[in-house]
């Protein structure tokens, strides 16, 4: 594992400025502060494209091609936290394919809205090396050149719980972003974080017994300036919390350590969008792990870098497996398979609360498939 750099809180806030900078540059289309705050020997790291020694000139034709294919594509910054010499920021994307471009698939007019939780280092104040967490498959899905991703069902229980949640509360009145239902509970975010007035996310658990509506829990933060942690909570505590995650739950797996890690109304974010509620609670926690087991059974963490400031910490990590079971509809090959991502979690009260996951999946089918995402990437 790399070496932390320490640094005082001024130089944090000078990291996170330039980092805000470079975030606005691309939503601006401000490709000279691009070119100010990079580095020139500046390096970044995709998932899908790889390891590229960029430079300031790198990063602006990665980006402004993008932009060409959604000219309309900008980036909130809903949270963002600093350690050393890193910086990590959770940044959804927010966009319509509409325009064209050499190597591209002709655009959809639908939207590309998706997740990333990204990691920084700076030298210099300047940017000088990047790791892209995302999964490039929801990009592509998006983009028309990948299946869509199979609808969830809800179950009769849940639907009709559903539907008396929605007699009780005003959904539309409420500026809801997203409505996720888990048997007895229903969770609410919002407001809609594709919205640029936005500048808070609120997140609340509801219990449904009958007709009765009960609110169980709430979690609100400002997102502007970008959420950088309740000072209340030591950043060394949240890092101990999580790196018990990666060792006992995620290379252990040890299904009874996870009740005590996590929080009873812990949600997971699987493609990193700021309010997607896809597992709730201890239960659903387990249900998102076992379907990685069933698929990857000896799947470890073989390596991971920790950045953490007061209740958040970001990881990027190399996970390792073998190909036991049936993934994503594709039968097992028994072959070793590695892959990377970027996660982001938020502490209560000593226990995970949130988690922000992006991993390479277009990576993982391909070394299952080869014939699977030989093509390139966008952003």
């Amino acid at each position: 594992m790399r070496t932390r750099v320490k640094h005082n809180l001024g130089d944090l806030a000078a990291m996170k400025a330039a980092a805000i900078r470079f975030i606005h540059g691309f939503n601006d289309d401000d490709w000279d502060t691009v070119r100010e705050v990079v580095a020139s020997g500046f390096v970044f790291h995709h998932p899908v494209g790889g390891t590229v020694q960029a430079g300031p000139e790198g990063m602006v034709s990665t980006w402004s091609g993008f932009k060409t294919l959604s000219p309309d594509s900008w980036h909130p910054i809903p949270v963002m936290i600093a350690e050393g010499d890193h910086v990590a920021v959770l940044l959804p994307t927010y966009g319509t394919f509409t325009g064209h471009g050499d190597h591209a698939p002709p655009p959809t007019g639908g939207r590309l809205d998706y997740g990333m939780v990204n990691m920084v280092r700076f030298e210099n104040g300047q940017l000088a090396e990047m790791w892209f967490g995302m999964d490039s498959l929801v990009e592509m899905q998006q983009m028309g050149v990948a299946p869509p991703a199979p609808t969830t069902q809800l179950s009769a229980t849940a639907a009709a719980n559903l539907s008396a949640f929605e007699r009780t509360i005003d959904v539309e009145a409420a500026e809801v972003d997203t409505v996720g239902v888990f048997d007895d509970v229903v969770v609410v975010m919002g407001p809609p974080q594709g919205d640029p007035a936005s500048s808070t996310r609120h997140l609340d658990v509801y219990r449904v017994e009958g007709e009765k509506v009960t609110p169980v829990h709430r979690h609100k933060m400002a997102t502007k300036p970008p959420y950088s942690g309740d000072p209340g909570v030591d950043g060394d505590a949240s890092r101990a919390v999580v790196e018990r995650w990666i060792v006992e739950v995620l290379t252990g797996h040890d299904r009874d350590a996870v009740e005590g890690l996590v929080s009873p109304h812990v949600i997971v974010h699987p493609t990193a969008m700021p309010c997607e509620a896809a597992y709730y609670g201890p239960t659903g926690i387990v249900q998102w792990l076992d379907g990685q087991w069933s698929a990857f059974a000896d799947l470890v963490i073989i390596d991971h870098f920790l950045v953490a400031q007061h209740d958040i910490a970001a990881v990027r990590w190399t996970a390792r497996g073998t190909s036991t079971g049936d993934y994503m509809g594709l039968p097992a090959t028994k072959e070793p398979v590695e892959f990377t991502g970027v996660s982001m979690y938020r502490i209560e009260n000593d226990r995970i609360a949130e988690i922000w996951d992006t991993r390479n999946t277009l990576g993982i089918l391909h070394q299952i498939n080869p014939d699977i995402g030989a093509g390139g990437h966008h952003h």
